[in-house]
C-alpha cells in the first residue's frame, strides 16, 4: 500500500508539473481585476505581463545596456514639474539655439524603451525630407525623444530625480512613474510639461508648431495623451500622431463583430473596458476626470493623425484578450476598426464603406461634436510595423510636415470583403 501511494503521488507531481506553466498563464491573460495585483503604477496590461515575465524573463528582450547618444544629439533632462524637482530624461538635438526652434518634434519609443533609436529615426526622416525639398522643411527642427526607463530593468542608469517607470512598460498608458518615490507624475504629465516647457516665449520665441508624435507601444500612449493632455498654451499648436498601436482607447463598452473573430468581450472576465483598453478605472489626468463623452469631443476637436501601415498584420504586441475583441489579431485591422468605431460614435459623413467591423446599437454622441472629427486616418501601402519607412514615405511626411490638406492614402476597394 505505501509503495502504490508513492507511486500515484510521483504521477500526481509529474502532471502538476506539466499543467502549472499552463495554468498560471490562463490566470495571467484571464484574470478579473485584482487576481494579479495591479498597483497605481501600472493598468492590467503592465500587470499582467509583468507577472507573466516573472515566469520567463527571456520574453522581456529589451537592451540595457549602455546609453548610446546617436550623432547630432545630447542626452539630458528636461524639467517637467513646475511645482517640484523631477527630470524627465531624454535626447534631444544639439549644436541649435533655442531661440531659432520653430517646430518641435518630441517622438515617443516603443516597447524596447530605445529613445535613441526614435531619435535617430525621426532625425533621419527630417533630413531625408529636406534633401528632398520636401514642402514644409524650409524650418528649424528640433527632435526630443524621451527615455521612459523601468525602475526594474535599468537600475543604475537614471538620477535621483529622474522619472521611471514600473514595469512592463506601465508608462504607455499614461501610468503614473514610481521614482523618484514620492512623485506623483504620468507620463501624461511629462508630455504636458514637456509642450509647456518648450512654449516659453523669452526661451522659445520663434517655436510656434509641436508635432507629438508616437508608434508601436509609443503609439499607444500618443493616442492616448491625444484624448487627454490638457489644452496646450495658445501661442503653439499641438499636431498628435499616433502609428500602429497594437490596442486603441473605446470611449463606451461596445465592441466590434468580426466575421473571423470568436473571442468576445465576455471571454475577457470583467477586464475588457479597464484603462488602456476603455475608461473603467481610468485615474484622470493632472487631477482631474472628465467623462468619456467630454473626452471624445476634445480628442476629435484636436489635430489627430492616426497613421497605419497596411502590411502590419504580425499578430506580435498585445495579444491579450482586451485588445484581441478589438479587431482581431493584428494591429493594421484592429486601427481600422476603431477608425470605423470613432466615426460611427460621432455620427459623420466619413464613408466607411469596406472597412472592417461592425457594431450594435452604438450610441449616437453627435451632439457632443456636431457631427464632425478632425480625426484623420492615413494607412501606408507597402509598410508593414515600420517607423522608419513609415515616416520616409510621402504620406508620413506629410503627416511630419503638411499643415493643410493631407493625401489619405489606402482606402479599401468598392464592393469587396473587408480586410481581416
Amino acid at each position: 500500500m505505501p509503495t502504490t501511494l508513492t507511486s500515484r503521488a510521483l504521477v500526481w507531481l509529474a502532471l502538476l508539473a506539466v499543467l502549472l506553466p499552463y495554468c498560471l498563464a490562463f490566470q495571467y491573460s484571464k484574470s478579473e481585476d485584482g487576481a494579479v495585483k495591479v498597483s497605481k503604477t501600472q493598468d492590467i496590461f503592465s500587470a499582467e505581463a509583468d507577472a507573466m515575465l516573472d515566469e520567463d524573463s527571456d520574453e522581456e528582450g529589451e537592451d540595457h545596456g549602455d546609453i548610446k547618444i546617436p550623432d547630432g544629439a545630447e542626452f539630458t533632462s528636461f524639467a517637467v514639474n513646475e511645482n517640484g524637482d523631477e527630470e524627465m530624461p531624454g535626447f534631444i538635438t544639439k549644436d541649435i539655439d533655442a531661440k531659432d526652434i520653430e517646430h518641435l518634434y518630441i517622438v515617443i519609443h516603443g516597447r524596447l524603451r530605445d529613445g535613441n533609436s526614435y531619435w535617430k529615426t525621426l532625425n533621419t526622416s527630417i533630413e531625408k525630407a529636406r534633401n528632398d525639398s520636401f514642402p514644409g522643411t524650409n524650418r528649424k527642427f528640433a527632435v526630443l525623444a524621451p527615455q521612459f526607463f523601468s525602475t526594474k530593468y535599468n537600475t543604475g542608469q537614471y538620477d535621483r530625480n529622474q522619472l521611471a517607470w514600473d514595469d512592463l512598460n506601465a508608462w504607455e498608458p499614461g501610468a503614473q512613474a514610481n521614482h523618484p518615490a514620492n512623485t506623483t507624475l504620468t507620463s501624461f504629465d511629462v508630455l504636458d510639461g514637456l509642450v509647456k516647457l518648450h512654449s516659453d516665449k523669452e526661451k522659445y520665441p520663434s517655436l510656434t508648431n509641436v508635432t507629438v508624435v508616437g508608434h508601436g507601444g509609443g503609439g499607444q500612449l500618443a493616442q492616448r495623451y491625444a484624448v487627454v493632455a490638457n489644452s496646450p498654451p495658445e501661442n503653439v499648436h499641438v499636431r498628435y500622431i499616433h502609428g500602429d498601436p497594437s490596442s486603441c482607447i473605446y470611449f463606451t463598452e461596445d465592441r466590434p463583430h468580426l466575421p473571423d473573430t470568436e473571442t468576445t468581450k465576455d471571454d475577457c472576465n470583467k477586464t475588457f473596458n479597464l484603462w488602456r483598453y476603455g475608461f473603467d478605472k481610468f485615474p484622470g489626468n493632472g487631477g482631474q476626470t472628465k467623462n468619456p463623452k467630454d473626452y471624445f469631443a476634445g480628442y476629435l476637436s484636436r489635430d489627430v493623425i492616426s497613421i497605419v501601415g497596411l502590411n502590419d498584420t504580425g499578430s506580435s504586441g498585445d495579444t491579450s484578450c482586451m485588445a484581441i475583441i478589438q479587431g482581431g489579431i493584428n494591429r493594421r485591422t484592429r486601427n481600422l476598426v476603431w477608425f470605423r468605431y470613432i466615426n460611427s460614435l460621432a455620427r459623420t459623413n466619413e464613408d466607411l464603406d469596406g472597412f472592417p467591423g461592425s457594431f450594435d446599437d452604438l450610441p449616437d454622441w453627435s451632439d457632443a461634436v456636431n457631427n464632425t472629427s478632425l480625426l484623420r486616418l492615413v494607412v501606408v501601402e507597402g509598410v508593414a510595423h515600420n517607423a522608419d519607412e513609415l515616416f520616409a514615405k510621402d504620406l508620413g511626411r506629410q503627416a511630419l510636415f503638411s499643415s493643410g490638406d493631407i493625401d489619405q492614402g489606402w482606402r479599401p476597394p468598392k464592393g469587396e470583403k473587408p480586410l481581416s
